[in-house]
């Protein structure tokens, strides 16, 4: 409780010397109510989370209350944060950059300390920070290769020069055009490590096809359009319709003739007893309905016929394409169906060209 207590009170002294040396020329950099107010408490927090070894947390807060405040104390606390946390670099990188505001001639003792500490924390890392110096096995000259250190670009001239790192795991990757390569290296706290990349040629990418090529390949053959299901009437289709009407035709014309001829009988057999003058009458009648059911049978299957070649349909070219050539038709000779219906007693049928 009292560590609490403590560090409450200096975050609320550190935002009172900010605004305390506030000059003319600051005026418009002064933060707001809410601003000081928001840096307080976060304040407040990270040294709740420093103490309790929770540099991670502590870190947001310190770095966002530096943000808004950008005072020696905030930084330092910030640095101090990073430090525990092994970003050794980073924490150097925030020293230089508290370093870099202008100091005040009434500038509050905290702020005097903060800077002072700042220094001792800053020479004690200085000897901390580990370096790699990367060097390029099999690199073409002037082949424009791309240097990253876990997946982080760096500028190319860090080839062949210490280059500061965060003790722990690096991966370092070269590429060019040509050529790449990978490899990693462990660096403790204070190490100076040399570390060699192999570069292994790759394939060049292959020039863009020029206008002349383009033109003098051969064109590649089309592949067919996949074939187009129709439902239009076909030679079938005619064949059924024809013979549903000749058969519908023969059944009602016989069947009329038949149902006649029975009239006849009826008025000329008494008690439905016939003589031997009717018999013949009685074969034509009987004959008659015979012709006549088979007619209906015929007209049931035209039209079975035709209504199924719809349902089923056919397949034809799809629109666009080139129709399929057929062999001229002789002379004289025409092309179309034609379909014409026949009755006769006892039988009927269509008879037509194609």
């Amino acid at each position: 409780m009292a560590s609490r207590m403590r560090w409450t009170a200096a975050a609320a002294s550190l935002v009172v010397c900010a605004l305390a040396v506030a000059t003319p020329a600051r005026a418009q950099a002064i933060p707001s109510a809410a601003d000081r107010e928001t840096a307080r408490s976060l304040m407040e927090q990270g040294h709740g989370l420093y103490d309790n070894k929770d540099y991670k947390e502590a870190l947001k807060r310190f770095k966002a209350a530096n943000d808004i405040m950008h005072v020696p104390s905030t930084a330092l606390w910030t640095a101090k944060a990073q430090m525990q946390l092994g970003q050794l670099v980073e924490a150097r990188d925030t020293i230089a950059a508290m370093r870099r505001m202008p100091e005040q001639p009434n500038d509050p003792k905290p702020f005097k300390d903060a800077r002072k500490e700042a220094t001792d924390l800053d020479d004690a890392l200085a000897a901390r920070v580990a370096a790699v110096t990367i060097v390029l096995k099999g690199a073409p000259p002037g082949n424009g290769a791309t240097l990253t250190i876990d997946d982080v670009e760096v500028p190319a001239t860090a080839v062949g020069l210490p280059r500061a790192v965060d003790a722990g795991h690096h991966v370092v990757a070269v590429k060019s055009p040509t050529a790449q390569g990978q490899a990693e290296v462990d660096v403790k706290e204070g190490e100076q490590k040399q570390l060699e990349v192999s570069l292994e040629a790759i394939a060049a990418p292959a020039p863009p096809p020029s206008a002349t090529t383009e033109q003098s390949a051969p064109a590649q053959p089309e592949e067919p359009s996949a074939p187009v299901r129709s439902h239009s009437p076909t030679v079938l289709t005619w064949i059924g319709i024809g013979l549903a009407g000749a058969g519908a035709i023969a059944g009602t014309v016989t069947g009329v003739m038949s149902m006649q001829k029975t009239s006849t009988l009826n008025g000329n057999c008494a008690n439905k007893t016939c003589g031997p003058s009717d018999y013949s009458t009685i074969d034509s009648a009987n004959t008659l309905a015979v012709v006549s059911d088979i007619g209906f049978g015929v007209a049931g299957a035209g039209a079975v016929l035709a209504v199924v070649t719809l349902l089923v349909g056919h397949e034809e070219a799809p629109t666009g394409s080139a129709p399929a050539e057929e062999p001229p038709a002789p002379s004289g000779e025409q092309s179309r169906v034609h379909l014409v219906p026949w009755i006769s007693l006892g039988t009927a049928g269509v008879t037509g060209t194609f």
